[in-house]
């Protein structure tokens, strides 16, 4: 095999940094290749090198690693580019949700309502002069894009750039621990009967163990947008069909399991993926302060503080790690965002099977817009990335996935254009808006509380 050349911005990103990196030298089909990790932060970047000599040393990668704080230096002659950014994380989300409680909306404040506009400016503000630099140094060479939102990002390198871009995301498993819980006794898992989803160590590693189990028992299909996908067929690995008994074992669920999910399933007869906290962000039930309906669902804010400590206990754990002074064989399982699987099957040809990833819809959602940015399975080979066609979502289902659609096409324009109009006019479609004249206020307001980070609106 010819040696590929990957390229990890943001490669000292404690979010994916770790594991994007266990699983490219893990994988055998990437073995040989050359990596290069690139990032802003200095200090992180030499710890997270360190780590990868050590890894490439004791696990026989054979691959051919430098670091570098300039992209630039790093992108010529790329095969692919993996890019995992993100702007002042904690606290710029701390701000955003915060200013929209002085409204009344209380939300997620990541990926969608009214934050989210802004979430997507301040990354996009990062990750345009990127794609141009990619355009210059490496125009062939395939983006796998992590950062979020992903979509949205997505679209941008679709739309404004000549990048070939795939997003990736891992949030189909929150669906497979799902609907392990409640089909455990159908599906003989051992799983703890009092299991919730809550943003502590404890339930990580119960979530975990859920995924891993469901993982080995059943096949779930499903289309959608990311962080708001839903479950078209569910199989076990036999084929036999568990979509019917699934939903029924879901509405008997303990009702505090996932609330918002088992009222969707209850209202569309079909079950979403993402689970209550990511799937709130899309719909209009949740944010009214005055209903008081986030805690009627009992919606699980992400623990920005918890975010910030183990940012800080894993990057101790890297240090650690490339020192030698801490074990690495557990690296070996990591779960990762499947980045390496998808470059080791487009550097083999391998006509391997993705059960989701971001592309352009060409009619794989047949009851989605057009090359809107849509998530669905795919089989991966050396020609690229082709999505499976899903069908049709339910018809309802369809009609929520399109309006956040337009919501992030007028984004997209909004944080690459710096266009302000089409910021308030995005706003004004979030369900989450219901005064016409907050679309406005709330425009200026984050731009306000944001503007050293969005330099396009200026």
């Amino acid at each position: 095999m010819e040696r590929k050349k990957i390229v990890v911005i943001g490669a000292g990103s404690a979010s994916f940094g770790l594991s994007t990196l266990a699983g490219l030298m893990r994988n055998e089909a990437l073995h040989g290749c050359e990596l290069c990790l690139v990032d802003i932060d200095r200090h992180g970047l030499e710890a997270i090198y360190e780590l990868a000599v050590r890894i490439n040393r004791e696990w026989n990668s054979e691959m051919f690693i430098s670091a570098s704080g300039d992209r630039r230096e790093a992108l010529p002659k790329a095969d692919f580019v993996i890019l995992s950014i993100a702007v002042d994380r904690e606290k710029r989300w701390k701000i955003d949700h915060e200013l929209a409680k002085e409204y009344g909306i209380m939300h997620y404040a990541e990926n969608g309502g009214p934050a989210a506009l802004f979430h997507t400016a301040r990354n996009l503000a990062q990750v345009m002069p990127i794609l141009k630099d990619m355009e210059q140094y490496c125009p062939r060479a395939r983006l796998l894009n992590f950062t979020n939102p992903v979509p949205r990002i997505t679209l941008a390198a679709r739309r404004y750039s000549g990048i070939a871009t795939v997003g990736i995301c891992h949030q189909l498993s929150f669906g497979y621990m799902m609907a392990g819980y409640v089909l455990a006794k159908d599906l003989n898992m051992d799983v703890p009967e009092d299991y919730r989803f809550v943003w502590t160590d404890k339930s990580s590693e119960i979530e975990k163990n859920i995924i891993d189990q469901a993982m080995d028992k059943l096949d779930i299909t499903a289309a959608g947008i990311n962080h708001f996908t839903w479950m078209l067929a569910v199989r076990t690995k036999a084929g036999q069909d568990m979509y019917p008994l699934l939903k029924r074992r879901f509405l008997e669920a303990p009702p505090d399991f996932e609330p918002l999910t088992q009222e969707m399933i209850k209202i569309f007869d079909c079950v979403p993926v993402p689970g209550d906290c990511h799937m709130c962000e899309y719909l209009p039930y949740t944010h009214n302060m005055h209903r008081d309906t986030w805690s009627k669902y009992n919606i699980q804010m992400y623990d920005l503080e918890r975010g910030s400590r183990n940012r800080e206990k894993l990057w101790n754990t890297i240090l650690q790690m490339g020192k030698g002074t801490l074990r690495i064989d557990g690296l070996r399982q990591a779960r990762t965002e499947r980045a390496e699987l998808i470059i080791g099957a487009m550097a083999t040809n391998a006509h391997a099977y993705e059960p989701a990833v971001n592309i352009p819809n060409l009619g794989y959602v047949a009851n989605l817009p057009a090359d809107s940015i849509v998530e669905v399975p795919a089989v991966v080979d050396a020609a690229g990335i082709h999505g499976v066609g899903a069908g049709n979502l339910p018809e309802p289902v369809a009609e929520l996935c399109r309006r956040q659609i337009a919501v992030a096409e007028l984004s997209v324009k909004a944080g690459v254009e710096g266009d302000r109009r089409a910021g308030v006019e995005a706003l004004a479609l979030d369900p989450m808006i219901d005064d016409p004249s907050l679309a406005t206020t709330l425009f200026h307001r984050y731009l306000e509380a944001h503007q050293e980070y969005l330099p396009q609106f200026a």
